[in-house]
């Protein structure tokens, strides 16, 4: 699933379709489109005012006070096409601007979807923290922590308390703050929630400078691949040697997700 570096890298790459004018939408999919406040038709002849993202989900704003929500789910992918390009399989809604490109809307799983809203704030009540907001600190992680016998990995993915980290980043800030991802999450130290804290930022910024990771499916706006794969500590790297150690990377399944960790040097 796409996670906060990969949704970023696209807002970022979408924002030359800022300004633009829809000149039509086609809907291939009906039941790709997950509320309908509005009808889509009301977005023709709109421009795009903005785009954005929280957590894990795209804001299209647009003139007049109209907006949409998209979420990529496990491998929907959000990109630009030429008018006339031949189209691909699971491309479930196009947008056409009035500059000749196109903006398609590909799930092949369909677990992702649109929202056609005229409110995105309240959708978002009841999501936690942007992680790399100066909100996301050592004091507002340390009441959470206390008393909580939950896995700290299963924390971080809690999207109600920290919105936008997914299975491979939470793994790769766990190893670069030397915690073992099936610790409770109450068991850590003042200093270890400060690591974590600054671990998370760090691996997060990371991913973004090298415009996400694509392991299979993600791409972004431009149908590029990232490049954070290839600094990957331990996420998908079972058996291999950690490159701290040597020891073999082990992998658990916590709570539902495999996690990958060093039992060497995570405590």
């Amino acid at each position: 699933m796409p996670e906060l570096p990969e949704v970023e890298t696209i807002k970022e790459t979408l924002q030359d379709i800022v300004g633009l004018k829809i000149e039509d939408i086609k809907l291939f999919k009906p039941e790709y489109i997950r509320c309908w406040q509005n009808q889509p038709d009301a977005y023709v002849g709109r421009r795009f005012a903005a785009v954005s993202r929280r957590g894990k989900f795209l804001i299209f704003d647009f003139e007049e006070g109209l907006h949409m929500v998209a979420h990529l789910g496990m491998s929907g992918r959000i990109y630009l096409e030429s008018r006339g390009a031949e189209l691909e399989k699971h491309v479930h809604v196009v947008f056409s601007f009035s500059n000749g490109q196109e903006l398609w809307f590909q799930d092949a799983r369909r677990f992702g979807g649109l929202w056609l809203i005229k409110e995105p704030r309240e959708m978002f009540t009841a999501m936690g923290v942007e992680p790399l907001s100066s909100r996301f600190s050592s004091s507002y992680l340390t009441p959470l922590l206390k008393n909580r016998r939950v896995a700290i990995k299963t924390l971080l993915l809690n999207q109600r308390l920290i919105s936008g980290i997914g299975n491979i980043y939470a793994d790769e800030a766990l190893f670069k703050a030397r915690i073992l991802p099936n610790r409770a999450a109450g068991s850590l130290q003042p200093k270890e929630i400060h690591r974590l804290v600054r671990a998370v930022k760090q691996v997060l910024r990371a991913g973004i400078e090298q415009r996400g990771t694509t392991l299979r499916d993600f791409q972004d706006g431009y149908k590029q691949k990232g490049q954070f794969q290839d600094y990957l500590k331990v996420y998908g790297r079972e058996k291999e040697p950690c490159f701290d150690c040597r020891q073999p990377i082990l992998r658990q399944v916590i709570n539902g997700r495999s996690s990958h960790f060093c039992p060497c040097c995570q405590k």
